[in-house]
C-alpha cells in the first residue's frame, strides 16, 4: 500500500459524496469540497474561506444561516480526538423541508487542530423513519394512537378521560367480530369529531379509549363530552344495548397515577349505570 499523493488526496476530498468542510481551531473555513461549494452557490456568491460560520451566516439567506449556525456550536469543546458529534439538521426551502445528517470531529495534524464536518442529505431516510415511527404508534384498526404511543409521551398538564364501551362483547357475540370492528372504528370517528385536534386520542386496549386533553378547562371538556354524546346517538342508534362509560381525572403527580384515577372513576360510573338500569332510574355521569 502506497501513500496518497497530494493530488490524489485533493481529488478524494473534492469528490466526497456528501458535503465536506475543514476549519481551523478558530472555526474559520479552510476548505469546502465541490459538492458543498456548488450547493452554497445556489444561495450566495460570497466565498466563506477565512470566515467562521457565524460571520458567514450574516451574509447569506436566513434558511442557510440557520443551518450554518446549527453546525457551529460548542459541542467540539467536549470531544476527544477521533470522537464525532452527530446531529440531524433540518433545512427549510420554500417547498419542502430537507434533513441533513451532520458529523463533526477534530484531528491534530503536526500540532495544529482541524475540524472536519461532513454532511449527507438523509431526507428520504428521515421520512421513512418518521413513517415507521408513526406506524409503530398507531392502532391499525381505529388509526388512533396506541398503547406504545401512550408509554412514550411526556404529558403533564390537562385532563385525562377514560372511555369504555358498555356491552361491546354482546355486539361481537351476536353480530360477529367484523361488526365489532366497525363499531370501534365508528366510535374512534366520534372521538375525533368531538375533541380538539390538539388532544391525544388513544386506543388503550380492546374497547377502552383514553383522551388526554391539551386544556384544563372544564367547560371545554363538557362541550366535547356533549358532542360525543350527540355523535354517539346519531351513529349507534341501531345498537339497542350499546353505551359507553366515562371517567375523568385532572393531571396529578404523573401520567400513570392520573390514568389509574380516571380508570377507577370510569368503572365506578359503569357500575352505577348498570345499577340505575336495573332500578329504572335515570343515570347522570359524574
Amino acid at each position: 500500500m502506497t501513500d496518497l499523493t497530494y493530488h490524489q488526496a485533493i481529488g478524494l476530498f473534492q469528490h466526497f459524496p456528501g458535503f465536506l468542510s475543514i476549519r481551523d481551531a478558530k472555526h474559520n473555513y479552510l476548505y469546502l469540497n465541490d459538492k458543498f461549494s456548488h450547493w452554497l452557490r445556489q444561495y450566495t456568491h460570497v466565498n466563506p474561506l477565512g470566515m467562521n460560520a457565524i460571520e458567514f451566516a450574516q451574509l447569506v439567506p436566513d434558511d442557510v444561516a440557520h443551518m450554518l449556525k446549527k453546525c457551529h456550536d460548542a459541542s467540539m469543546e467536549y470531544l476527544e480526538f477521533g470522537e464525532c458529534a452527530p446531529k440531524i439538521i433540518p433545512f427549510k426551502t420554500p417547498t419542502e423541508t430537507l434533513y441533513y445528517n451532520v458529523l463533526k470531529f477534530k484531528v491534530l495534524i503536526e500540532d495544529e487542530l482541524y475540524i472536519y464536518t461532513t454532511s449527507f442529505d438523509v431526507t428520504e431516510l428521515h421520512q421513512e423513519a418518521k413513517f415507521f415511527e408513526k406506524k409503530a404508534y398507531t392502532d391499525p384498526l381505529t388509526k388512533l394512537h396506541n398503547l406504545a404511543y401512550l408509554n412514550s409521551i411526556q404529558w403533564q398538564e390537562g385532563i385525562c378521560v377514560a372511555v369504555d364501551l358498555d356491552n361491546f362483547k354482546q355486539v361481537n357475540d351476536e353480530m360477529g367480530h367484523s361488526e365489532g370492528d366497525r363499531v370501534l372504528t365508528k366510535f374512534a370517528r366520534c372521538l375525533r369529531q368531538s375533541f380538539a385536534s390538539t388532544d391525544k386520542l388513544i386506543r388503550y386496549g380492546g374497547d377502552e379509549f383514553i383522551v388526554l386533553t391539551s386544556s384544563s378547562d372544564d367547560a371545554l371538556l363538557q362541550l366535547a363530552l356533549t358532542k360525543l354524546e350527540n355523535a354517539f346517538k346519531q351513529r349507534f342508534g341501531q345498537y339497542q344495548d350499546l353505551a359507553y362509560s366515562v371517567g375523568i381525572s385532572s393531571f396529578h403527580h404523573n401520567l400513570r397515577t392520573t390514568l389509574k384515577q380516571a380508570d377507577r372513576n370510569m368503572y365506578s360510573n359503569k357500575h352505577k349505570r348498570k345499577a340505575h338500569l336495573i332500578s329504572g332510574d335515570r343515570f347522570v355521569e359524574s
